[in-house]
């Protein structure tokens, strides 16, 4: 008989509720919902305007309904406040790791980072790349180096971006006037930037081109001297590396000519041995948390996945354990097994399962496991 104790426990998790929605929006149920609201406001150290950012109504509108001085739909905005209030009480229920964890992922973006800034001089900055599939943890790896290092400021960026929109992110980050057309945008860069060799990160680059690419070069890096680091998937290599001979694409030999490094991290997670990218250490560090371990077949089944191009890599692991944290088999025996992992995969028919080896019930072993049992 098919095991379905997964399905059943994510079932229950979306079945439970902090708030009833209330039956009738009398003046008492208006003061209750505002005591909750209250409540939950200091038990998360938000402020007026972010609740408010959070619900779509304006700071004034919350602080009316606060104080029973809102004259506006009230039912409507009690049911955003109960909606928001268990959300937010399912999120806590799925236990994660608090904080960033050192890892090897870690430890390589923060060396090419400080080695571009290293090899960065009065005269010029360096470009350094990391190149990765979804779930590496550039970003947060990326976002973490940017709060240490308050010299540093990380930008998010998408494919719709001009490069005025571009140039105007990177100036808001800097807490500098992000409006108006790209010549002046680049010089009030240029300006703040000058001489601080500040460095400049910006994730998702994969959609820049190659005039993009000649202008962060000639902004940031040239004129304003300082580091640049770019983070994407393959795409964003497969454009800085086009050969400078095509039509258009002359500008590249002077971005190539000023790459400090190139960090792979596909091709490392490809390496063989118990070291390469995401070693056993870095598992049971990542996916090791509320007194629940992993056992090794659940850190080799992890490792695979995090080794296995285009799988979800760090953020499928962390959706399995999570989601594994809410069965009742795990929260009892506060151990997650390898067959566990497959289980919930097949059950969630994760898109992961297409591209993993899997045999019934479990992770298949690999060349190098069979060998090793093999003697």
């Amino acid at each position: 008989m098919k095991d379905e104790s997964i399905l059943k426990a994510l079932e229950q998790d979306a079945r439970q509720i902090a708030e009833r929605m209330p039956m009738n929006m009398g003046s008492e149920t208006v003061k209750d919902v505002a005591a909750m609201l209250q409540k939950f406001i200091a038990a998360n150290n938000l402020s007026q305007k972010k609740i408010g950012q959070m619900l779509g109504v304006s700071t004034t509108q919350i602080n009316q309904f606060l104080h029973g001085k809102y004259a506006g739909d009230v039912e409507q905005l009690i049911n955003k406040i109960v909606h928001l209030v268990n959300l937010a009480a399912q999120r806590q229920r799925h236990h994660k790791r608090e904080g960033v964890v050192d890892t090897t992922v870690a430890l390589r973006i923060a060396t090419l980072i400080k080695n571009t800034e290293g090899f960065s001089d009065e005269h010029e900055g360096k470009i350094g790349l990391i190149i990765g599939d979804a779930g590496h943890g550039k970003s947060v790896c990326m976002a973490e180096y940017a709060r240490s290092n308050l010299n540093s400021v990380y930008v998010e960026l998408d494919d719709t971006m001009s490069s005025t929109v571009l140039f105007g992110e990177i100036c808001k980050s800097l807490r500098l006037d992000s409006f108006g057309l790209l010549s002046g945008l680049t010089n009030r860069l240029i300006r703040y930037l000058e001489n601080r060799q500040m460095t400049v990160m910006l994730d998702e680059a994969a959609g820049l081109s190659v005039k993009q690419l000649n202008q962060l070069r000639q902004i940031i890096v040239v004129k304003a001297r300082c580091p640049l680091i770019l983070a994407g998937n393959r795409d964003l290599l497969k454009t800085v590396m086009t050969p400078t001979t095509r039509r258009g694409c002359e500008s590249l030999d002077q971005f190539q000519s000023r790459l400090m490094a190139v960090l792979d991290l596909d091709r490392a997670a490809g390496e063989k041995g118990d070291g390469g990218l995401y070693t056993a250490a870095d598992i049971r560090k990542l996916y090791e948390y509320g007194g629940v371990r992993l056992t090794g077949d659940a850190v080799d089944g992890l490792r695979k996945i995090c080794r296995t191009p285009f799988s979800g890599r760090l953020r499928t692991c962390g959706l399995i354990v999570a989601a594994l944290h809410l069965t009742g088999r795990v929260r009892k025996a506060k151990v997650i097994t390898g067959e566990q992992i497959v289980a919930l995969i097949e059950q969630l028919d994760l898109p992961v399962k297409v591209r993993l080896p899997l045999a019934t019930g479990r992770f298949e072993e690999t060349h190098e496991q069979a060998e090793a049992k093999a003697g």
